[in-house]
């Protein structure tokens, strides 16, 4: 007998859209078709659309160590809400993950206080590279994070030296390399002059993070991506040339693909002379011309991956920069609208339903290593579904924020088709907006070797 049945669905795969019902035992699903099986419990979704449960490989949970702004209890629930299923933790925590002994301090400080499956990843900096072959080999890291521009004090970016040496450690152990890629001397002296003549306005800090910024740093990781051979993703990419660039490099066999951010695909640069610091994130959005051409892109495939960067702050280090934009920190919330973002893009005819499945399940699973378990609904893989209602039109308000930070740049966003059911492993851990799945029913998953 199965567990439950999900019935009268209309299903969608990267490559694949069908009316079946969805039958789960013990976590997996073992049975999809047009049968009514035995089942303890049926949920009829007819009217909804079943996509695979999402998988976000850029969550910045903050934990442990900055629990003030986000931790893991309150920000696997804002994933649930959002229709994702297994959220892949970034490695800048306290202490950031960039040794065997931290990254089992991370491990054991998720254990048992998830909503949603998890994964997570290390980082490499000038520091590590010593160690950083056993780091890959000794773990179960889904990817290696490197920025080749400012970051926080204790994981520092990397010089071209040793961008190089990482790129070339990985590619002999069959590593993934993920960079956020930004010209630091650019940036740099751009925020200096600025500062320099008192502007300190969000318009100003677009003006310090330049296109050029963002894709000279992408041609040099393109160029030592393809010397050595590394599987690499280019963090959220801001702007359409660089989408193309990387385009062009995939075209020649270089093992690339390019993340962008819902962020980059819902405001331009004029929404922060509303927002100022609470859309200060980096690189930055640019202007509408810029977004018409990306979501363009995304629908033609030059994009491989969407992640939410999900990065939050407390109000009071938003609030510092409000009258100076510098003091403000880098980073917004946005796991749990992430899919609506997109699905809302579906609706305005600029992508397909199964181009989501591909972006935020199928791609993510297959570069990160998790699949075939998760990434698809078919028999024998993990039970992680989301239903999704293509007609509901709603607003996001305060009051449904269940991250830590209860703020979000996309409150008073009205987008049409939202998450209702998020299942992860066959229990269902979110239904028309409760939480209702038992914290803890989250495990960590480990890439596959």
């Amino acid at each position: 007998m199965l567990d439950k049945l999900f019935c009268n669905a209309i299903i969608i795969n990267h490559c694949s859209r069908f009316r079946a019902n969805v039958g789960t035992r013990d976590g997996i699903i073992c049975y999809l078709g047009t049968d009514f099986p035995e089942s303890r419990e049926q949920i009829d979704l007819t009217g909804r659309y079943l996509l695979p449960g999402c998988i976000d490989s850029h969550l910045h949970f903050q934990d442990p160590g900055y629990t003030d702004r986000e931790d893991l209890e309150h920000g696997s629930a804002a994933c649930a809400a959002g229709g994702i299923t297994t959220g892949i933790s970034m490695p800048m925590n306290d202490p950031p993950a960039v040794d065997l002994g931290s990254y089992a301090v991370s491990e054991r400080a998720y254990a048992g206080r998830s909503y949603i499956d998890y994964a997570l990843h290390i980082g490499a900096t000038s520091e590590n590279l010593d160690r950083l072959a056993e780091l890959w080999s000794s773990t179960g890291a889904a990817a290696v994070k490197l920025f080749t521009c400012f970051s926080v004090s204790d994981f520092p970016y990397v010089q071209d030296d040793c961008l190089l040496r990482a790129f070339e450690i990985l590619a002999q152990r069959g590593g993934v390399a993920m960079v956020h890629a930004e010209n630091d001397a650019i940036i740099k002296s751009l925020e200096k002059k600025l500062q320099d003549e008192g502007r300190n306005s969000g318009e100003d800090y677009l003006l310090s993070h330049p296109i050029i910024g963002e894709n000279e740093a992408i041609q040099r990781v393109l160029y030592f991506a393809q010397r050595t051979g590394v599987e690499t993703v280019i963090l959220h990419v801001s702007n359409a040339e660089a989408l193309e660039m990387i385009h062009a490099a995939r075209q020649r066999g270089v093992k690339v693909h390019a993340e962008s951010a819902p962020h980059m695909f819902a405001f331009t640069q004029e929404d922060i002379r509303a927002q100022g610091p609470y859309l200060k994130f980096s690189p930055v959005m640019h202007d509408i011309e810029n977004q018409r051409r990306m979501l363009s892109l995304l629908g033609k495939g030059y994009v491989q991956t969407i992640a939410s960067d999900h990065s939050p702050y407390t109000v009071e280090e938003k609030e510092r920069g409000r009258k100076n934009i510098w003091l403000a920190p880098n980073g917004i919330p946005g796991v749990q609208t992430s899919l609506a973002v997109f699905l809302n893009a579906v609706n305005a005819g600029w992508l397909t339903l199964e181009r989501i499945a591909e972006l935020m399940s199928y791609n993510p699973a297959q570069i990160y290593g998790l699949a075939p378990e998760k990434g698809e609904i078919r028999v024998g893989a993990d039970a992680d579904l989301v239903a999704v209602d293509m007609d509901l039109v709603r607003t996001f308000r305060k009051e449904e924020i269940l991250s830590k930070s209860k703020w979000s740049p996309y409150c008073g966003m009205t987008l049409k088709g939202w998450p209702v059911m998020t299942v992860v492993r066959g229990e269902i851990v979110y239904c028309d907006g409760r939480i209702t799945g038992k914290l803890g029913h989250g495990k960590y998953i480990k890439r596959k070797k």
